[in-house]
């Protein structure tokens, strides 16, 4: 299998997370590109879709449109997560 074959396996993997993401929540795309780079519901999505998908940080910043992806990166560190206490 070539590089270009998984690579398009992966982005694919990272589209169907992204598209059930979307569907528990009930937002769309046309959503993330109104909403504020910053909001919670983007965050949670680009969280959970890091953690379990490994979707990384350049391709959560363009397809939720959250700014340059360095920026991004702050925040969906688990150092930046809640605390459970």
């Amino acid at each position: 299998m070539s590089a270009t074959e998984i690579a398009e396996i992966k982005c694919a993997r990272w589209q169907q997370a992204l598209d059930a993401a979307f569907k528990e929540t009930g937002k769309s795309f046309a959503d993330a590109a109104s909403a504020p780079k910053g909001v919670g519901w983007k965050v949670a999505i680009a969280q959970t879709r890091r953690t379990t998908v490994a979707v990384p940080y350049r391709w959560i910043a363009t397809t939720l449109q959250r700014g340059h992806p360095a920026a991004g990166r702050g925040d969906l560190s688990p150092r930046a997560w809640p605390s459970a206490d």
